[in-house]
């Protein structure tokens, strides 16, 4: 088109051809920056704000109060520069359609440009902080509107009080924006907004509406069609008390511009409420709610040609709202806590947090394997040959000895090979028999020899040095070797964690609405439900409940109607008291088939204070309860600290997560370099799986296990050394499947070496076992104490501490809640639980 009328031009004109060239070049070339601009308005989001400034530039309070510009203005020039100039434009554009070209727009421009130049100013000396910006907007506003006054003669109370306050309100406004703002200008993520940015943001569209004064359209206002259309999206989105708080804080604002709207407040906060408690019915509802309202409270207020159009307005916005995309209103209920949408946007959330901290967990189990293997590697290197050691043992005897003899050369030149034998012969010597004298020398270095009194001394010293050399190299690559166990092991259990977070918790939000209306229908109050995990055997759910007496509620009333609702038992594993909230928040997880009751009887040595044996009963968290019963080494107080190091050791570890041999042979480190003496201790441990009853034994120098069953006594033993001792140690693993009400026993030494007038300790032990009737494990064991100290005359002769633990089914205190209608959650018996698959069907 450009080009059509250049060419008509000159050719009419007879101008040349380059210069039309270069004329539609410059044309074009403005023509792009123009569309760059207006692109990079559109797709920065630049748009919106620009439209906002508009109608805030037209807004105004009383006719005569404008401070709606210079804050909004202040704030998009902080919080997004980049849309400072068209906002400013859009301003001063706005203010020129609503008071012509004779009206205070001269001073609304003089304020935003001398702000922007104060702000230029503070900005280059760095003085100027985001909570510093609205007393400034008060300073700039105030001082431009008293100057302006005093140009014009006008210094009246009136004035200066009007100046005042149009600049107060525009320092409250500009902390209103800055609040609300972020959302227009995409600096916040998805995330719940707070109740005061709820009605930062309410007031900040409501005074955009108020731009909108003026603007009607066959008789109908725009002010009252989008201020409705605003009230009915939140209703939509957020409810009945939403709703009913958007028509009041939007009404006032309304009538803040327009005195004679004050009737809108009750007005849009009534409509509202009933349109927000109609919301289950979808857009239809909220729109006959809205009517509804409307309707009611016109009638008694206005005459019928005002009823109406307030009707028709309603109407209009009613349109506008069916007109709304669902996308659109998606994507405003994620910042609304309570909706559907936001409790979605909260589990992306979170699984993005979970996969970040699982990949950092990953990557820092990849380090605790890399370490492991470059340990492996330095351990794996054989450690010096027998013969090099030889060598370097004799080559410092004869550097020692032999470097200044006469009969260096006849010796080591002539007859090498019966010098080197003989000198090997004394080395074995001395290695075996701890010391050769001169008259057990080899007949071969008597025979040769002139220096044999030299020789002796120095060949002891060379092979106690090679012996103590080579020990520490064994005892190094012992230490490397566990050193990398331990990283590999620490490596394994990161990322054990690493994949247990990264476990996709698909679990449906519906699912946790299902609950929570289950548990309500039996009168409690339940303020949350957070399924942790539906996979079968590993239920977690946190139920958060109002008021002190719900701890109580837990397993009488919550905990049953969850094991009827799931399929399986449930019991209330944690609970934490809020007693500022006045709250209980319970951890409700799977029960396990079996449950452990335990009983724990000790004596110390001729009745001292301190027992040198140790015990420790633990759920360790993976399904498996352990029992420990620890010997220490002699009695008293020193016996009580290494065999408690022991069992607190090894009940971290395993708390931990460590496997069991792993963490039974990093107990036996420590316990090896804590001290230069000769500490050792025993260690009888049991891990019994509650959901199947397999027990593993792993005994370490301690006295035999039985399991008594019924009139049957099974002993389990071990024969390998205490831990402690050696480096290397052999653990013995025996598997054993108990049954319920099997009663397994662990003791120490003393109850074991209790019977000294029989050799057969542990046939006489099954005997006495046997012939226990009851049923009560902390009984059996005081039995068991009581018998070994009547034995040997009421003497208590050494420490004393047996260990009872009792398998039962686990039988759920209270029968399971089955309530009509209520629905029941369907369960793959695979790991699909895991992924989500759970359905809902109807109770039978």
């Amino acid at each position: 088109m450009w080009k059509r009328m250049w060419e008509g031009r000159l050719a009419f004109g007879g101008g040349g051809q380059a210069e039309a060239e270069q004329a539609l070049g410059r044309i074009a070339s403005r023509w792009q920056r123009l569309q760059g601009r207006v692109g990079a308005v559109v797709n920065r989001g630049t748009l919106v704000l620009v439209i906002m400034a508009f109608f805030l530039g037209r807004a105004m309070i009383l006719g005569e109060l404008a401070p709606f510009s210079i804050a909004f203005y202040a704030v998009i020039l902080r919080l997004k520069r980049s849309a400072a100039k068209p906002v400013l434009l859009s301003l001063i554009a706005g203010s020129l359609t609503a008071q012509g070209i004779f009206s205070i727009w001269p001073m609304l421009v003089t304020a935003l440009l001398f702000y922007r130049v104060i702000y230029g100013m503070l900005t280059k000396k760095k003085a100027l902080t985001l909570n510093m910006v609205p007393f400034v907007v008060f300073l700039v506003d105030a001082g431009v509107r008293m100057a302006a006054n005093a140009a014009v003669s006008d210094t009246t109370t009136y004035s200066l009080m009007m100046a005042l306050v149009e600049g107060f309100l525009a320092m409250v406004l500009t902390l209103i924006f800055i609040q609300s703002l972020p959302i227009f200008t995409f600096q916040r993520g998805v995330k719940a907004l707070r109740n005061e940015e709820i009605v930062c943001l309410v007031i900040m569209l409501a005074s955009v509406l108020t731009g909108f004064h003026h603007l009607t359209v066959a008789g109908l206002s725009f002010e009252n069609i989008f201020s409705r259309y605003l009230i009915m999206l939140f209703a939509l989105i957020g409810g009945a008390g939403v709703a009913a708080g958007v028509g009041v804080v939007t009404g006032i604002i309304l009538t803040m511009a327009n005195m004679l709207a004050a009737t809108q407040i009750g007005l849009l906060a009534f409509s509202g409420l009933l349109a927000g408690l109609l919301r289950d019915m979808r857009k239809m509802g909220v729109g006959i709610g809205f009517v509804l309202g409307t309707a009611i409270l016109t009638v008694y207020v206005n005459d019928v040609a005002t009823v109406i159009a307030a009707l028709q307005e309603s109407a209009v916005a009613f349109l506008l709202l069916l007109c709304t995309p669902k996308s659109f209103i998606d994507q405003v209920s994620r910042y609304v806590p309570g909706t559907h949408q936001h409790s979605l946007s909260q589990q992306d959330y979170t699984r993005r947090v979970r996969d970040l901290m699982a990949t950092r967990i990953r990557e820092v189990s990849s380090v605790f394997d890399e370490l492991s293997h470059t340990f492996a590697q330095i351990s794996s290197a054989k450690v010096k040959p027998l013969d090099e050691v030889m060598n370097k043992t004799i080559d410092v005897v004869a550097n020692e000895v032999c470097a200044d003899c006469f009969k260096r050369s006849q010796c080591w030149e002539k007859n090498f090979y019966g010098t080197y034998r003989a000198l090997f012969d004394t080395a074995t010597l001395i290695d075996l028999e701890g010391g050769v004298k001169r008259a057990n020398l080899p007949p071969e270095l008597k025979k040769f020899c002139v220096r044999t009194e030299q020789i002796l001394p120095a060949m002891h010293r060379a092979v106690e040095l090679t012996k103590r050399d080579m020990q520490w190299q064994y005892q190094l690559a012992d230490s490397r070797n566990m050193v990398a166990a331990q990283l590999a092991g620490i490596g394994t259990i990161m990322s054990d964690l690493a994949q247990e977070i990264r476990k996709e918790n698909n679990v449906s939000v519906d699912h946790e609405e299902h609950i929570v209306a289950a548990l309500e229908h039996l009168g409690l109050s339940i303020r949350s439900v957070e399924i942790v995990s539906l996979a079968e055997g590993k239920v977690e759910i946190e139920v958060t409940s109002a008021g002190a007496a719900s701890a109580e509620e837990g397993e009488k009333l919550i905990a049953p109607l969850l094991s009827e609702i799931i399929g399986e038992n449930i019991i209330v594993s944690r609970k934490r008291v809020w007693e500022d909230e006045n709250s209980v928040t319970m951890t409700l997880s799977s029960a396990k088939i079996y449950q452990i009751e335990t009983g724990v009887a000790s004596a110390a040595k001729e009745g001292r204070l301190h027992c040198g044996d140790s015990f420790t009963t633990l759920d360790v968290g993976n399904g498996k309860f352990a029992v420990a019963v620890s010997d220490g080494m002699g009695n008293g107080e020193r016996a009580m600290q290494e065999s408690s190091a022991a069992i607190r050791l090894l009940q971290q570890l395993l708390k931990a997560g460590f496997e069991e041999q792993m963490a039974i042979k990093t107990v036996n480190s420590v316990l090896l370099l804590r001290s230069k003496d000769e500490i050792f201790t025993t260690m009888d441990l049991a891990l019994i799986d509650m959901f199947t009853a397999k027990t593993e034994f792993l005994k370490i120098g301690s006295a035999p296990s039985f399991i008594k069953r019924g009139q049957r006594v099974l002993s389990i033993e071990g024969e390998n050394v205490p831990i402690g001792i050696l480096q290397d140690i052999d653990i013995q693993t025996v598997e054993e499947e108990l049954k319920e009400g099997d009663f397994l026993i662990l003791m120490s030494d003393g109850i074991f070496d209790a019977p000294k007038h029989t050799d057969d300790k542990e046939g006489w032990l099954k005997k006495r076992i046997e012939e226990f009737e009851s049923n009560d494990p902390q009984e059996i064991a005081d039995m068991l104490v009581e018998l070994a100290v009547r034995i040997n005359h009421g003497k208590i002769i050494d420490d004393m501490t047996v260990l009872v633990a009792k398998v039962e089914k686990y039988k759920p205190e209270w029968a399971t809640i089955r309530l009509p209608g209520v629905q029941k959650l369907k369960r793959n018996k695979t790991a699909g639980a895991e992924k989500g698959t759970e359905k809902l069907v109807p109770m039978n």
